[in-house]
């Protein structure tokens, strides 16, 4: 079977380290692994492979790919792969759903405590040498999240770990999901379905956006929704930008009725030097690093070993991507 690794991106730090592809040529020597560094080599030796673990399959390219059955995707979104040809075709998405859930959950409680201690403040005194005990003691925006309420917008994985990680601070849960019918996960109070997302906007002092990026949610986060929050509530997005609409965002985060958000990802990314989220300053700019570990590269490339097993044995894979619901 001819295996393509094609593990690819613009940003050095996503491009899979080459010692992996020996491991696995030594782990599955009855397979031919095509290696693929740059998207015209990606693309070039697609067209041989029985199964490929890689980070684009560019649509045109689809309707010549007669014997790739299955990719595995090295990150839990895939809505960039899911062009109407992938979704018309046999072809079989699995994702990395879950792999990074746990780092992204503690990067959720870390910026959403540096927000409410106001951390983010303190550290633009320290750079500029001012001792601002009276601003912060006294500005009236630190705040304790024990007791609190946080939202959460998407519930799976990141969505759950989340959840674990607020209720270890005394912090109560609400989520939105699209299977609200489903049971409710431990560390959940309640769980509403989308046509409800603005009920639990209203009641969330934090909330977190951990939602795929489909065109249902395609600025799910707008004027209206901004409006129905509670005043003073905190916004953390380490979902993807295309859920936020900036401009409404900006506007609500200068008028206070967004206290502060913590934004991990954005609809362009490298994020423009001219946004304004550089300079806001109730802003968290991190650059997409939610879900930066120790070694992510291990675990990853393990779900793939196992899921190159099955493949060949023809058993359930891990984490089939619904392509037409976009994960």
């Amino acid at each position: 079977m001819k295996v393509v690794i094609g593990v690819i991106s613009p940003a050095a730090a996503w491009v899979l380290p080459r010692a992996f592809v020996d491991q696995l040529r030594r782990e599955f020597p009855r397979h031919t692994f095509l290696e693929a560094w740059d998207r015209e080599a990606l693309r070039h030796a697609l067209r041989d492979a029985d199964a490929a673990f890689a980070a684009f399959l560019d649509r045109d390219l689809v309707p010549s790919l007669t014997r790739l059955r299955w990719v595995q995707v090295p990150a839990a979104g895939v809505t960039h792969l899911l062009s109407p040809e992938v979704i018309a075709s046999p072809i079989v998405l699995t994702s990395a759903r879950g792999v990074r859930a746990r780092a992204m959950a503690e990067h959720v409680l870390g910026v959403t405590l540096a927000l409410a201690r106001q951390l983010h403040v303190a550290i633009r005194h320290q750079a500029a040498r001012e001792w601002a005990l009276d601003e912060l003691e006294t500005g009236g925006a630190i705040r304790t999240l024990l007791g609190k309420r946080m939202g959460i917008v998407g519930l799976g994985a990141i969505g759950v770990e989340v959840a674990r990680a607020a209720t270890a601070f005394g912090m109560r849960v609400s989520a939105v999901r699209k299977r609200a019918d489903q049971p409710v996960p431990e560390n959940v109070d309640e769980v509403f379905p989308p046509d409800r997302l603005h009920d639990l906007l209203s009641k969330s002092d934090v909330v977190v956006l951990s939602a795929a990026s489909t065109v249902e949610t395609r600025h799910l986060i707008g004027t209206s929704a901004l409006n129905a929050m509670r005043r003073g509530a905190l916004l953390v997005n380490v979902a993807r930008g295309r859920l936020i609409d900036d401009d409404a965002l900006i506007e609500a985060l200068g008028d206070g009725r967004v206290g502060g958000a913590a934004l991990d990802v954005f609809t362009k990314e490298p994020l423009e030097p001219a946004s304004p989220y550089w300079t806001l300053p109730n802003v968290i700019v991190t650059p997409h690093v939610s879900g930066a570990m120790e070694d992510y590269w291990t675990p990853l490339v393990a779900l793939f070993s196992e899921n190159l097993r099955r493949f060949e044995a023809g058993q359930p894979l891990i984490n089939v991507v619904d392509k037409e619901a976009g994960y």
